[in-house]
């Protein structure tokens, strides 16, 4: 199941978290963003060995000024231009990042090429 993240759970949800954690800086109004999520959204329900956290980089509705400028930091801390962009932490560090729209395969082989092993849910 993804996990929404902001500025106040980053630090807790993706940097102290032991193992793979697969983030994705989305916009609300990005199509390939809209066309990713359901895929993502598949392999956190096919597959355990990774968390799957995800950041609106827009400003929501209920933001307030300080809330944004800290999300913010987070977004030019992680130079994220383009979106989508899926960064994998291992152990609250960066290892790999992708950018625009993924097919599973894609993401699979991702995964694969970080040695990152997903194991089959059951059915």
């Amino acid at each position: 199941m993804p996990i929404v993240v902001r500025a106040n759970n980053f630090v807790e949800e993706v940097l102290e978290t032991q193992g793979p954690v697969l983030v994705d800086f989305f916009g609300e109004n990005c199509m390939p963003c809209k066309m990713l999520q359901p895929i993502l959204a598949e392999l956190c329900q096919d597959f355990s060995g990774f968390k799957l956290c995800m950041l609106n980089t827009d400003r929501e509705m209920n933001e307030s000024d300080a809330e944004y400028e800290e999300k913010f930091k987070i977004i030019a801390a992680y130079e994220i231009m383009n979106l989508p962009t899926l960064m994998l932490f291992v152990d609250g560090e960066v290892r790999a990042s992708t950018i625009g729209m993924q097919t599973r395969k894609e993401l699979l082989a991702f995964f694969s090429k970080q040695n990152i092993s997903l194991t089959p849910r059951p059915l």
